[in-house]
């Protein structure tokens, strides 16, 4: 960490504020009822799957699976960090150390909640943008044998 960055404790940014056009884009990133999670309940509807969207569970799974104790994440290879070249900073122009590490806590809260979940008794399924859009039939088969050991 730089010597210009402020400590979390005096309240301010460690970070570069960003422009009003950025924070203005940035504000428009959905967090659920995304295009990847419409795709992904296309997906369980071809299948004949049951599930409950958005249900009232730590850390906000996108599905559960009815009759099961099976919930499903979509994830953005982005936002939850499945690139490499995200979570070394080489993606990015402005601002590394703070996408970097915004990235690198995003997994830590996702190994928690996945951890957290399965302490509740539930089996954690995430699905990474580039699986559900490109590998249909991958996040089929992994679902549907879930759903078989867990019914």
């Amino acid at each position: 960490m730089g010597s210009s960055r402020r400590s979390k404790k005096d309240g301010k940014p460690w970070f570069e504020k960003p422009s009003a056009e950025v924070s203005k884009r940035m504000s428009r990133v959905k967090s659920f009822g995304t295009g990847l999670e419409q795709s992904m309940e296309s997906l369980l509807e071809s299948l004949n799957v049951e599930y409950e969207k958005q249900p009232q569970l730590p850390g906000r799974p996108d599905f559960r699976i009815s009759d099961t104790k099976i919930v499903v994440f979509c994830d953005s290879s982005f936002w939850h960090g499945k690139r490499k070249k995200e979570l070394d900073g080489s993606a990015f122009k402005k601002n590394k150390e703070f996408w970097t590490t915004k990235l690198q806590e995003t997994r830590k809260r996702d190994m928690r909640t996945n951890r957290n979940l399965r302490n509740l008794g539930w089996r954690v399924l995430r699905f990474v943008d580039t699986d559900i859009l490109k590998s249909p039939d991958k996040v089929s088969k992994k679902l549907l044998g879930e759903i078989e050991k867990n019914a």
